[in-house]
């Protein structure tokens, strides 16, 4: 059985000083009683409290069982200790607190020391329900993140936080200012966010812009978003598009995980990418923006214009243009069919996009096919095998 305690400073003596006085033939309008300060509290069963709302002024008004308080704050518990602070400039309880009207700017802030502020221009309070549902640019922010959307509730007891309509989430790196261009910026319908936990879900279509780069953008979407705030990672649903319009840069995924402290992507599933004129594929990748390093973890396979290149591994700067193939690396040039096999490979990217191969301290095999020229003297003999090195 929950408790609900109510108190206030002053007002009432009067009221029973007055009761003596002769009643009026025509009854006057109820008058609101002044209290130069009101605590409501709520504990539960074990007398821990859930909840507390303080006022330094109030003003009730007993026909209609509400009270006009200023400056209201109030606390919500987590286990009988203090986990958000919430505070307006006005509110109105209604029916003695069991709904509080916040309004002129809310604010919710985390006390775990996450800077975590929760804000709205207004908000209603149902303390019962455990239900604060923020009206008027509802946003929560912390250091690093901010997401916005057209409505939002958070339920104090689960501690989840439901943003809907037209969610929009931008991320700066550790340090970044805030009125700087977000580093990422999505947009989907709604997302359900645990204060608690970190738990991230993120409806989809999900779309948006990552910034690399301050003069470099990147179009991404995916099907959807679930994520850790926590733990630092958040992973797009299959499938997954990357496009860089100035670069010639795209990529197809599959499921795709963002380590956002590290500003790190890797994969598992196949992908592929395509940089002007080279199209790469592998069972996977691992993307290190700030080395701006590409690893293709397993079953590489490089196409250009006229070659080819199969390998385990392949690394690629895009940078300084490098790239190392290691693991059965097999170099494939349509002319004269030549076939180069080597345990390492080493490349360099041309302004063109493609790559020129060299194996340095490799031991190489290569193989040439020669088309051998039409003769009657050579017609009746059996053609020559391919010369080999």
């Amino acid at each position: 059985m929950k408790v609900l305690a109510l108190s206030a400073g002053a007002g009432l003596l009067g009221l029973l000083l007055n009761g003596c006085a002769a009643i009026s033939q025509s009854p006057e309008p109820a008058k609101p009683f002044q209290f130069r300060s009101l605590t409501l509290r709520q504990n539960d069963e074990a007398g821990d409290p859930l909840w507390e709302l303080r006022s330094p002024r109030s003003r009730y008004q007993l026909d209609n069982r509400q009270a006009v308080v200023t400056t209201p704050v109030g606390v919500l518990y987590r286990q009988g200790e203090p986990a958000y602070r919430l505070s307006a400039p006005k509110g109105l309880l209604m029916r003695d607190g069991e709904q509080v009207e916040l309004i002129d700017g809310v604010h919710l802030r985390a006390l775990d020391g996450s800077g975590l502020v929760i804000t709205g221009e207004r908000a209603v309070w149902t303390p019962n329900d455990d239900l604060l549902v923020l009206q008027g640019s509802p946003k929560a922010e912390n250091p690093m993140q901010r997401l916005t959307a057209n409505h939002a509730q958070f339920n104090s007891k689960l501690e989840q936080l439901q943003l809907r309509d037209n969610l929009v989430l931008r991320r700066w790196n550790k340090g970044q200012s805030h009125s700087e261009p977000a580093t990422l910026l999505l947009r989907s319908p709604e997302a359900d966010w645990n204060l608690k936990t970190g738990a991230l879900a993120v409806t989809g279509p999900v779309n948006g812009v990552q910034r690399p780069e301050r003069n470099r953008t990147r179009l991404l979407s995916a099907s959807a978003l679930t994520g850790n705030t926590t733990e630092n990672w958040i992973d797009f649903q299959a499938p997954v598009t990357v496009d860089e319009a100035a670069e010639g840069l795209t990529l197809r995924a599959g499921k795709t995980r963002w380590w956002t402290q590290d500003n790190r992507l890797s994969s598992t599933a196949p992908a592929q990418g395509t940089f002007k004129k080279l199209t790469a594929r592998g069972g996977g990748f691992e993307l290190w923006d700030q080395r701006k390093e590409l690893l293709l973890t397993s079953d590489c396979q490089l196409q250009q214009p006229d070659q080819s290149l199969k390998a385990k591994q392949c690394r690629w700067n895009w940078d300084t243009g490098e790239l190392m193939a290691r693991g059965s690396v097999e170099l494939r040039r349509d002319q004269l069919n030549q076939l180069t096999r080597a345990e390492v490979m080493q490349g360099i990217t041309g302004e063109d996009g493609q790559i020129r191969f060299t194996a340095p301290g490799s031991r190489v095999k290569t193989k040439l096919e020669f088309d051998q020229p039409e003769s009657a003297e050579s017609a009746d003999q059996t053609q020559a095998p391919p010369v080999q090195f």
